[in-house]
């Protein structure tokens, strides 16, 4: 299956680089040369149907020594890595045959992400780059975790840093169909800006939302439109000014600007919000729309990286109440017949939250790469069922996974 593969790096990012054949690195039978963007530690997978993790760098944490907390977590996250790499394989090669039975055509970044998640020495790759993540989250080597919590966070990091890899790579490779446009560059995510009004946000203690502006009286449509319009320039505007200034800061190259603001901006998109949905608990739950307030909230500043170098900081945050209507998404899927929504309490909640660290990476293509880490991160659902008058309350709450 590797084999047929496109010929690409171990990243999935740059074509092989199969003139310098110093780069290759044997894997069994199987000869994958590494391209300019495979800038981790040199690995030894191995061609498996499990994934392996060699016993040095389980044990190797920062500081050198390992507590009996960070023994337990890695040999937890052992068991979720594999969990997740296996269940995005089995995902793809369940997806590829359903569309050669059904003769319909994938588009091209839907056939990457199968050659992605299909190919063994990938995902032996993804697999230690979530591990050495775990082993350096400063909550992994505190507290114990659990396997949710685990995977939520892990998730979480594979995902982002893939959306971060995507700027890099060729059209023709690229996983996802994202477009970009903006004001004084063209590099702001599109669906960014469709959706602008729909958010909040804060850009450097600067305050961007809707609800901040008069309200436009119902039934004058056209005026809303202009209304709409005039924030979206106003607040692409800023949100382009502020990332172009720290890229001024950093020395970054024109190909490294843009990789910046393209990443950033992705995951302020509803880009951003799919991906902690990939791995939440609070998304197991549809929630009715009657009566639903969804708060959706973005924060970005900057910090300095844990090498002392300024860095960006972007805060997620998605919330929902007000519902008193939901659904199982386990349960829907189960059931043969029609599910119909339980009733709950007006308190019961929905609540995501990540904090995202964006730095300056090594040289790809002779122009910087962007580097993406999660900080923290909560994940809780609260669910508190409407009950009979004869009944004791109980209330729900899915695991929380919360890594502060």
């Amino acid at each position: 299956m590797a084999v047929q593969q496109p010929n690409l790096g171990l990243c999935g990012v740059q074509p092989l680089c199969a003139s310098r054949s110093d780069a290759d690195h044997e894997f069994k039978v199987l000869r994958v040369p590494r391209c300019g963007q495979c800038s981790a530690p040199e690995l030894e997978p191995s061609i498996e149907t499990e994934l392996s993790f060699s016993s040095s760098s389980a044990e190797k944490v920062i500081g050198g020594t390992t507590s009996n907390v960070d023994q337990r977590n890695l040999h937890l996250a052992k068991v979720v890595i594999r969990e997740i790499y296996s269940e995005l394989e089995r995902h793809c090669e369940e997806e590829q045959r359903h569309y050669e039975q059904s003769s319909v055509r994938p588009s091209q970044q839907k056939c990457n992400v199968w050659a992605t998640y299909t190919n063994k020495a990938r995902l032996q790759r993804f697999a230690s780059d979530s591990l050495a993540f775990v082993q350096s989250n400063a909550d992994c080597r505190t507290r114990l975790l659990t396997a949710k919590q685990l995977r939520f966070l892990i998730l979480l990091q594979h995902l982002v840093s893939e959306d971060c890899s995507d700027v890099n790579r060729p059209e023709s490779l690229r996983k996802h169909q994202d477009a970009f446009e903006g004001v004084q560059t063209n590099n702001v995510n599109s669906q960014l800006v469709k959706d602008a009004h729909r958010s909040e946000f804060s850009v450097d203690g600067r305050s961007f939302s809707m609800q901040d502006l008069p309200a436009v009286p119902e039934g004058q449509e056209e005026e809303r439109r202009h209304a709409i319009a005039k924030f979206q320039t106003e607040f692409v505007t800023a949100l382009e000014s502020y990332l172009l200034s720290f890229c001024h800061r950093r020395g970054l190259s024109p190909g490294g600007t843009r990789r910046l603001i393209q990443v950033v901006t992705t995951q302020m998109s509803q880009a951003g919000l799919a991906n902690l949905d990939r791995g939440s608990q609070a998304a197991r739950y549809f929630v009715s729309s009657h009566g639903l307030d969804q708060r959706t909230a973005y924060n970005l500043s900057t910090m300095s990286s844990p090498g002392g170098a300024e860095a960006l900081k972007l805060s997620i945050l998605c919330m929902k109440t007000g519902f008193t209507q939901y659904l199982e998404k386990d349960e829907t899927l189960r059931s043969t017949g029609a599910e119909y929504p339980k009733r709950c309490k007006s308190e019961s909640y929905l609540y995501q939250y990540a904090t995202l660290c964006f730095s300056v990476g090594p040289q790809v293509d002779d122009c910087e790469s962007i580097v993406a880490s999660v900080l923290d991160a909560l994940d809780e659902a609260h669910i508190s069922p409407c009950l009979a008058e004869d009944e004791e309350e109980i209330v729900i709450e899915a695991d929380t996974s919360q890594i502060t």
